[in-house]
């Protein structure tokens, strides 16, 4: 993390942030003993906001829980933001940037500090997530209610899905300025397509001097001064850990100029900045100042953050939450235990029983030590205790068990839980004809993967035939998943053929004996091309993964990168050609700009199947022209 001694010899020229993420007002308000928790951890972080005489309060998304919170959650939320944001203090932020473009739903198009109608001590600036994203009739967020009422600065807020033009805040205090840039969540899935479609673009401080360079790119040599005199800071609300190629953002694909990234969404703490080797920015995860799901990640302690900046450099000086509900959890693998608590023999469930008992006994000790004193802070601690079994003989009724400490937890019904352990087997091998295959690699006619496949299974048959499918059915599905990038294809073709062939034997009802023989007359009666038709009539949707390299997924130190695509649609002709995509980006720690020209001609693509003839429509170019000095 970095550090500065400026900050603490001159407070005039230093900006102090408090930052918070996935508050989640409103979370469990209907019960009778957590149905506080939210509101009383907010209240905790606006208290320190004004403890620390911060100059604003940065919110990372969820600040309710629900898309459309209850009159009770807004009523609650309005109420504490006027009695701690409000005041005569004066600001020391002056905006420099265009704010009717950046705050979303302002009545005066402007920061609500300067509204001469409100008297703001504290601006308060969020971005939308997840749980309080737009929804409904006009599009609506609940922040866009409390930006409306002068009570919070929304910005990040997207406006086309189409494309994503990410223009900072700019603001100034001293010799210290801040450019905040702001993506609240958007699918991860689309926000995937949109990167890899070179359709999310950063605008940057500098850019009106970047357009003013000349012909050889390089520019004045003030350029990397004014750059520099810039603290980029970027607040996201994204999945960042990995669940998936389209379920999550991943680090590297961020823009190498950010200095440091506040990321919300996830609900763990790990709020002390960790460092991008790759790409240089440092990323703060605050996590949720209330726990909505008993998880161990929301057991980590809960934090908040006080952000300091002084021209390039940052200091975060982590605020442990008082009030936050003592939570403790704790995961048990009951066959590591199964000779210490005899489980092989007599009543495993009574043992178990037992064991679960002495457990939470000793965590209920355990959550006595995060007690802070506080008095607003929540005594009944959250108790999670999760066994992890293979047999069942194990179990025990949990709702039963966990009132027994109905008195000690505020989490009666689900003190307990139960997680099966899946024992995962290794398939068995599938030997292939070596001979068949070497017979199909050697054939001079076969040069596509696809024809590889068809040609294999042919020589093959005679050993190893197919029962079901057509080989030309699997030299399809390989085409598709190869050359048109259809994740789906495997799983469209295989299920429209087990239907078929369901029905087919529903149609006969053969004698168990007589189902093989009635599925070699599947096969003779259904031909390939027919099945793969009536597939592609029923407008199964095509889902592709498109492995081009994107606007914010170039590499740093990559000069050049070429890929080539292939168009979209239903069938093989459909489409248009996506064509070859170049992209160039500069590795050097320069300016801080990243502009993208997209040139697309378009044009109808020639039919292109397997099933007749193999004919390849032309390709059409899509040219990218990407800078980014700032890697």
């Amino acid at each position: 993390m970095e550090d500065t001694t400026g900050a603490e010899q001159d407070a005039d020229n230093v900006i102090r942030i408090m930052v918070a993420t996935d508050n989640h007002l409103g979370y469990g308000e209907k019960d009778a003993v957590r149905g506080e928790d939210s509101f009383t951890a907010f209240e905790e972080i606006l208290e320190l906001a004004v403890s620390e005489d911060v100059d604003m309060i940065l919110l990372g998304g969820d600040l309710f829980h629900d898309a459309v919170p209850s009159q009770n959650s807004m009523h609650k939320c309005i109420e504490l933001l006027r009695r701690y944001t409000f005041g005569d203090r004066p600001v020391s932020l002056e905006i420099l940037s265009d704010q009717a473009q950046s705050f979303h739903n302002a009545v005066n198009q402007s920061v609500n500090y300067e509204d001469p109608n409100l008297n703001i001590a504290i601006p308060v600036f969020s971005i939308h997530g997840n749980h309080d994203d737009p929804s409904g009739f006009g599009r609506l967020s609940s922040l866009d209610l409390l930006s409306t009422s002068g009570l919070v600065n929304y910005f990040g807020r997207w406006t086309d899905l189409s494309q994503v033009e990410i223009s900072p805040i700019l603001m100034r205090k001293g010799e210290s300025q801040l450019a905040l840039y702001g993506l609240s969540h958007i699918h991860d899935g689309r926000l995937a397509r949109l990167i890899k479609d070179f359709k999310v673009k950063f605008n940057c401080p500098d850019t009106a001097a970047a357009e003013g360079k000349g012909n050889d790119g390089k520019g004045d040599k003030n350029d990397t001064e004014t750059e520099e005199d810039w603290f980029h800071l970027l607040v996201v609300h994204q999945n960042r850990a990995d669940r998936g190629p389209k379920n999550y953002l991943p680090e590297e694909l961020l823009p190498g100029f950010l200095h440091l990234v506040i990321w919300g969404h996830e609900h763990d703490c790990r709020i002390e900045p960790e460092l991008n080797a790759k790409k240089g920015f440092y990323v703060s995860q605050p996590g949720s100042s209330v726990p909505t799901s008993l998880s161990e990640g929301e057991a980590k302690k809960k934090h908040v953050g006080l952000l300091e900046i002084y021209k390039g450099k940052f200091k975060l000086k982590e605020l442990p939450l008082r009030t936050v509900r003592p939570f403790v959890f704790e995961s048990v693998v009951l066959p590591d235990r199964a000779e210490e608590l005899g489980l092989d023999q007599g009543d495993a469930s009574t043992k178990v029983f037992k064991f679960a008992k002495n457990r939470v006994e000793d965590m209920l000790e355990r959550a006595k030590a995060q007690l802070t004193g506080h008095p607003r802070q929540p005594t009944l601690p959250l108790i999670r205790l999760r066994l992890l079994y293979t047999d069942e003989s194990c179990m025990f009724n949990a709702i039963r068990f966990g009132q027994m400490f109905s008195t000690q937890v505020a989490n009666v019904q689900d003190v307990v839980q139960f997680s099966k352990m899946i024992k995962r087997s290794k398939t068995e091998t599938v030997s292939l004809d070596k001979e068949a295959l070497r017979r199909a690699l050697e054939a001079d006619n076969a040069t596509r993967v696809e024809e590889l496949v068809d040609r294999y299974f042919d020589e093959a048959k005679s050993n190893k035939p197919l029962r079901l499918f057509h080989s030309k059915a699997l030299a399809e599905m390989t085409y598709r998943l190869v050359e048109r990038r259809d994740i789906d294809a495997a799983e469209n073709i295989v299920k429209f053929y087990k239907e078929k062939a369901v029905d087919h034997l529903m149609e006969s009802m053969p004698n168990e004996e007589n189902i093989d023989d009635e599925l070699l007359k599947f096969r003779t009666r259904h031909k390939h091309e027919d099945l793969l038709k009536m597939l592609d009539t029923q407008g199964v949707k095509v889902k592709r993964d498109d492995k081009s390299t994107s606007v914010l997924g170039s590499e740093a130190n990559a000069s050049t990168a070429t890929t080539t695509g292939r168009g979209r649609g239903r069938g093989r002709g459909a489409g248009t050609g996506r064509g070859r995509t170049s992209a160039a980006s500069v590795a050097t720690r320069g300016k801080a700009q990243l502009e993208m020209t997209v040139n697309n001609a378009r044009a109808s693509s020639r039919q292109q199947t397997i099933l007749g003839s193999i004919t390849r429509g032309t390709r059409n170019t899509a040219s990218y022209v990407i800078s980014d000095d700032s890697d």
